[in-house]
């Protein structure tokens, strides 16, 4: 009898260790061929590089190039507009780096600095600063910003007087880091993921 005990306890534990390298394997991915699909929806990568002139072909209508000297890692930048609609197109800020990876190391934080609440965030100082007389709200904000190029067109008075984001949002796709323009951070979105969904089948033929 002493050994038909231990022949289950044996079982049991062989039976609990089985169970318990599963769930390991299964928790942690370990023999999984699948990629590491990255957890922020606002970020995308494509099957290619991209340069304006990829945008352009693809309709994209460009007003403006910026100086990039002082962007970091920063290949290229413009300001164009788009729309499935000819007669209803959106701003957009389009910049350009080297590749995906640097787009989101580099290019993610500036875009968060430079699109909604981040961007808003100097407001309140600003105008406080304004209203003791000691500076222009225009230059305290551009003097916070890491890239200051094209801070002009992305800062914006709506008809009640207030100041706000051009961009409410953005979205990276490849090497591209994309700023789009919008009524708040949901439309804005919107009009990234319309831009790129519609550019992305082009390219892939």
């Amino acid at each position: 009898m002493v050994w038909i005990r231990f022949a289950k306890s044996k079982l049991v534990i062989t039976v609990a260790l089985t169970s318990f390298a599963v769930m390991f394997i299964t928790i942690t991915g370990c023999g999984s061929d699948e990629p590491v699909v990255e957890g922020d929806a606002q970020i995308r990568t494509a099957p290619a590089d991209y340069t304006i002139e990829d945008l352009k072909a693809f309709g994209l209508k460009t007003s403006k190039q910026y100086d990039v000297e002082d962007l970091p890692d920063g290949l290229d930048a413009w300001k164009g507009f788009w729309g499935l609609d000819p007669y209803d197109r959106h701003d957009y800020e389009i910049r350009f780096y080297a590749s995906h990876e640097l787009a989101v190391s580099s290019g993610k934080p500036l875009a968060i600095e430079s699109t909604g609440a981040e961007f808003l965030a100097n407001r309140d100082t600003s105008e406080s600063l304004v209203a003791s007389g000691e500076g222009s709200a225009f230059r305290t904000f551009k003097d916070n910003q890491t890239w200051e190029e094209g801070v002009k067109e992305r800062w914006q008075a709506n008809p009640l007087g207030s100041v706000g984001p051009t961009y409410p949002n953005w979205m990276i796709l490849g090497n591209m880091v994309i700023l789009c323009d919008g009524l708040d951070s949901e439309e804005a979105l919107a009009r990234c993921a319309e831009l790129i969904d519609s550019f992305v089948p082009s390219e892939e033929g």
